[in-house]
């Protein structure tokens, strides 16, 4: 085996480095004497307490021939290579987590900027370490340039609260002025920002069920009550109207809006729209919907029939599962999902371990919404809709909305 490992040459005095030698070998071990073999440190470490690690014996039989003499290092660059080992080790774990963390849960960096900040110094203290290797340092500086990416994007995304503050100004267009792409628009662009702000703590324990659940999910209730509005506000609009063509153009508008939003993979604007169509002030109006026309009618049946809650929404899943990011999901059906996993298995088995099974069944549904919530729409913000969106002096509560259907289109005598 001897004839495998390169003698070092006589003429040493020439001191170069050849470019062969294992990038991870140890510093101290980089440099050996001339006439070493790897049998002879094998055989060597096998009769001696100080063994040598099966890691540090390749590292040496690897490392370059043609040294001269070893450089000089102080006394703890000459103990084992133990400790060097284990320092890569962990450093090597230790960035493995932190990219994972950053590029699958980059939320929490986004709501907790004390964290943020702990990790890159963290990171800034990694790239000081003089034994770093390149790989470790590439690793580095990747994970701070992520959470330094993370950081723009989210600067220049809306936030919700920045939406919420645009409810104060003055309304400026009406429904007429808009047409139905820039409803689409803007409905799919408030849509996704309110469905990104939920963390995803909310999903676990079903706090949305709880008595204290404002406490508990706030930002789940304020996308339920964002999707009540949407659609209060749909209905609200047809209903403004006092004469029959008024209100059949209003619904043909409407649905050409979800269809818009559909092909732009809203299915929550969808689901706000045609669940606004089928309230019983609106779907009882016989004579305004004689009116539509029967290719909007048409288009409305095909739109429910992928939002529809039949056998668990089996064709809105089908159609996320062949959409791709980005894109707004109905939230109620992955509620629906979490708490039939919560409510129908046990958090131990009947040994008293975790019941990981369950477990992994929330990941799942929790990682399906991280993505959505990850991928963020291209559309540029109209203050101009928006405004009129979250107007909520237009909006007619139920009663308001059925007593002025009745009002309409009062009942046939019996």
């Amino acid at each position: 085996m001897d004839k495998f490992i390169p003698e070092s040459p006589q003429n040493s005095e020439s001191g170069e480095v050849s470019p062969c030698r294992s990038p991870s070998t140890p510093r101290h071990f980089r440099y050996r004497q001339p006439g070493v073999h790897f049998l002879s440190l094998v055989q060597s470490g096998e009769n001696s307490r100080c063994s040598v690690s099966p890691a540090s014996a390749f590292a040496i039989a690897t490392a370059a021939a043609g040294h001269g003499s070893p450089p000089v290092f102080n006394n703890s660059e000459r103990t084992c290579d133990k400790e060097f080992i284990i320092r890569r080790a962990a450093t090597n774990r230790v960035l493995n987590v932190l990219r994972h963390w950053v590029s699958k849960h980059s939320q929490d960096f986004e709501m907790n900027s004390e964290l943020k900040m702990g990790v890159i110094c963290l990171l800034e203290e990694i790239l000081r370490d003089p034994d770093l290797l390149p790989q470790e340092r590439k690793a580095t500086v990747n994970i701070l340039s992520t959470l330094s990416l993370d950081e723009q994007e989210a600067d220049a995304q809306l936030r919700i609260e920045d939406i919420l503050q645009m409810v104060e100004c003055p309304r400026s267009e009406c429904f007429e002025s808009l047409s139905a792409m820039e409803l689409a628009e803007q409905i799919t662009l408030l849509d996704h920002i309110v469905f990104r702000s939920i963390p995803y703590e909310e999903f676990l324990g079903q706090g949305w069920m709880k008595v204290d659940k404002s406490e508990r999910t706030p930002y789940i209730m304020k996308t339920s009550q964002h999707f009540n509005d949407m659609s209060n506000l749909v209905a609200s609009q047809i209903m403004s109207h006092t004469d029959v063509g008024s209100r059949a153009n209003s619904i043909e508008k409407w649905v050409a809006v979800a269809d818009i939003c559909r092909c732009l993979n809203n299915y929550n604007g969808v689901l706000e729209i045609t669940s606004a169509l089928n309230r019983s002030a609106i779907y009882r109006l016989k004579k305004t919907w004689g009116k539509v026309c029967k290719q909007t009618k048409a288009l409305m049946d095909k739109l429910q029939k992928t939002v529809s809650s039949e056998g668990r929404f089996k064709n809105l899943r089908e159609t996320l599962k062949n959409c791709n990011p980005p894109s707004v999901p109905y939230l109620g059906m992955y509620l629906t999902d979490l708490a039939f996993i919560e409510e129908g298995t046990p958090n131990f088995t009947e040994e008293g371990l975790v019941n990981f099974s369950k477990m992994r069944m929330i990941s799942h549904i929790i990682r399906e919404i991280r993505q959505f919530q990850q991928t963020p729409y291209r559309i540029e913000h109209q203050p101009k809709v928006t405004q009129y969106l979250l107007d909520k002096t237009l909006i007619m509560d139920e009663d308001t909305l059925y007593d002025l259907s009745l009002k309409i289109e009062p009942r046939l005598p019996a």
